[in-house]
């Protein structure tokens, strides 16, 4: 399914995906459409696709994605998914820590420094989510979307093994 063609769009798969993937108007930074994954970590994942969207000003950052093709045994788990720092790699570990905002202060919780994306598994196979932060990422800062096998605990950040990175040229 195309991320921003609305026609093709039906309320089945996606019926919360076109509030979602709709492609704002915004005065601001050029919006940063990838489809994936880049690497699929777990064999049971490798029918997934991905989708993102970035999208911001400058002085926010917007991300979509959209995961199809789930397997059966994921249905109804939530899976923790994060903006990391390094482009994907053939290991689950190439994609680097969690990308912290740097200009955070001391102190600020992880989920106000850091962009979480965790997803619903619907019936379907599918799941989406969207995430708003008030900074921006410089160009090369982060480099993928990784989605985990657990939720996002909200005390560590921690969401367990890595099953799909998609690279994603964030700041370009």
């Amino acid at each position: 399914m195309p991320l921003l063609r609305r026609s093709a769009i039906t309320a089945t798969a996606a019926g919360a995906a076109l509030g979602l993937f709709a492609a704002p108007a915004l005065a601001g930074l050029k919006p940063i459409y990838v489809t994936g994954p880049t690497y699929a970590h777990d064999t049971s994942f490798a029918t997934a696709k991905t989708q993102v969207l970035v999208t911001g000003t400058n002085k926010s950052t917007t991300v979509r994605l959209y995961v199809s093709g789930l397997p059966s045994s994921a249905v109804g788990k939530t899976l923790g998914a994060h903006v990391h720092a390094n482009a994907c790699g053939p290991q689950p570990a190439d994609s680097g820590p969690h990308y912290q905002n740097p200009n955070a202060l001391p102190g600020t919780p992880l989920h106000n420094k850091e962009i979480w994306l965790d997803l619903k598994v619907r019936q379907s196979g599918h799941a989406a989510a969207k995430a708003r932060v008030p900074w921006t990422i410089a160009k090369g800062a982060a480099g993928s979307v990784v989605v985990h096998a657990n939720p996002t605990n909200h005390h560590t950040g921690d969401a367990g093994g890595r099953l799909l990175c998609t690279t994603v040229p964030f700041g370009s």
